[in-house]
């Protein structure tokens, strides 16, 4: 794909408010057809579809669908757009961290006097906010106790407890940047820099490596949530879903928990 056209495409993209990652995904997505195969139609947009499955994953195969839909629509031949493949809804939650495993990485951190890992942790379990969201808290969300980003193409508003706002006022209380979690110079921390340090902590107090990782914490978070109160469309707006159907996930059990209820009942068979 030239330049001139590259350019072209992410004009359209961005008249379509997507956002810029989504835009560079897109773009690579239009560059990897074009690696194999010289002219845009069904029947190699059908072909492209079925070398995208033998290659990767459901979920990054249909990324690549979609965005090839979305470059056919832009060359103005929506005929020559595919379906993507049906996932399989999952039965259980995978991945995640347990409460006794939350409080144990708390104690950790606590003893060893890492107020901001304390702090960190309690703020990516209790409000829900996705690691993208997380770097983003701008330390003026403590007065107002919320605060509201553009975020999957929507702005969402993530509520901060007041109860850990005031719990965490004299660690702030020292901070000097315009973030609640800046990185060590005082800047947007990274999201990479993020998982990185949970990897770190989880490492050193013993807890599980593959639950180590930030969106562990929103899991924990929907489902303490859900231990509270039952109402799955307020847990779906407080979690940014579209759809209540993608938080009806967290009604289900963990895999761990099914294989453990399963097994009790099958000593009673």
């Amino acid at each position: 794909m030239e330049n001139s056209e590259t350019e072209a495409f992410s004009e359209f993209l961005m008249d379509k408010e997507r956002s810029q990652n989504t835009i560079a995904a897109y773009v690579k997505a239009v560059e990897l057809f074009f690696v194999d195969f010289k002219e845009l139609n069904k029947k190699n947009m059908l072909e492209f579809k079925q070398l995208q499955i033998q290659k990767w994953k459901v979920k990054t195969a249909n990324a690549r669908i979609i965005a090839m839909n979305q470059y056919c629509i832009f060359k103005g031949h929506p005929e020559y757009c595919v379906k993507g493949f049906k996932i399989q809804q999952a039965t259980s939650i995978e991945n995640v961290i347990t409460i006794e495993e939350y409080k144990k990485l708390l104690s950790g951190l606590y003893k060893d006097g890492n107020e901001r890992g304390y702090w960190m942790i309690q703020f990516l379990a209790k409000t829900g906010a996705r690691a993208s969201e997380f770097i983003n808290l701008p330390i003026d969300s403590l007065e107002k106790g919320y605060c509201e980003m553009w975020t999957k193409g929507k702005f969402r508003r993530i509520y901060i407890p007041q109860t850990l706002i005031e719990e965490s006022r004299v660690f702030f209380e020292k901070q000097n940047s315009d973030f609640l979690f800046p990185n060590r110079y005082g800047r947007k921390m990274s999201t990479r820099g993020l998982a990185q340090l949970i990897r770190n902590w989880a490492k050193k107090y013993g807890i599980r490596k593959e639950v180590a990782h930030p969106h562990a914490f929103r899991h924990l978070y929907a489902i303490q949530f859900l231990h509270q109160n039952q109402n799955i469309a307020l847990l779906a707006d407080l979690m940014g879903h579209s759809s209540v159907s993608t938080t009806s996930i967290y009604l289900r059990l963990s895999k761990e928990e099914q294989i453990r209820q399963f097994n009790e009942a099958a000593e009673r068979w």
